[in-house]
């Protein structure tokens, strides 16, 4: 099992951008596979939760470091939109 810190950008209708490193997942993720697999487990977690009510953010960004800290650029990044 490894550790991923990650941080979710949320953009809402308005195109303004929100930051958050916490809530509603553990952080950082202890999870078993590589970056990109633990960017996109979040990814779709966060559409899941985030969508509900409708209609949810316009888009979201999720970057995902190796580790307890975010320390330089993220080993993996993926981003969902509605659009």
């Amino acid at each position: 099992m490894g550790y991923y810190r990650w941080i979710l950008r949320t953009e809402d209708d308005d195109g303004r951008w929100f930051q958050q490193d916490g809530a509603p997942m553990p952080n950082p993720l202890e999870y078993d596979g590589p970056p990109q697999q633990a960017a996109n487990h979040l990814r779709d977690v966060f559409v899941r939760t985030l969508s509900s009510p409708a209609p949810g953010p316009r888009a979201i960004t999720v970057r995902v470091w190796e580790g307890h800290h975010p320390v330089g650029e993220p080993q993996a990044e993926t981003e969902w939109s509605r659009e």
